[in-house]
């Protein structure tokens, strides 16, 4: 997982991206796969109240696991998805929070 953040003329910080280099196999659809990991990952912004959010962080735990049984993900990569997921749904609970949405609407 590699970081990089992104500053402005003055050298302050801007925005933040991540990257992670994913190892897999199983061809196109292993490559949809993950495709599709992606986009559930890129959903967690959508969650309303702090119960979403966990509902979604089970989704994308069972969504990575599977796709490491399947082969689809190899290496370091599941656990770097889990990471980047984690820190995603910490961010999101801070917003739902914020909102006052914490408990289940």
């Amino acid at each position: 997982m590699r970081s990089k953040t992104i500053t402005n003329s003055k050298g302050e910080p801007q925005a933040t991206r991540i990257e992670i280099p994913i190892e897999g196999a199983g061809g196109a659809l292993g490559m949809q796969a993950v495709k599709n990991l992606t986009l559930l990952i890129d959903r967690l912004k959508y969650t309303k109240t702090e119960f979403d959010v966990f509902q979604h962080y089970y989704t994308i735990c069972g969504y990575i696991q599977c796709c490491r049984d399947c082969g689809f993900l190899t290496g370091d990569s599941p656990a770097d998805m889990m990471k980047i997921a984690e820190h995603l749904v910490d961010n999101e609970l801070i917003r739902v929070r914020a909102e006052g949405k914490g408990g289940q609407e």
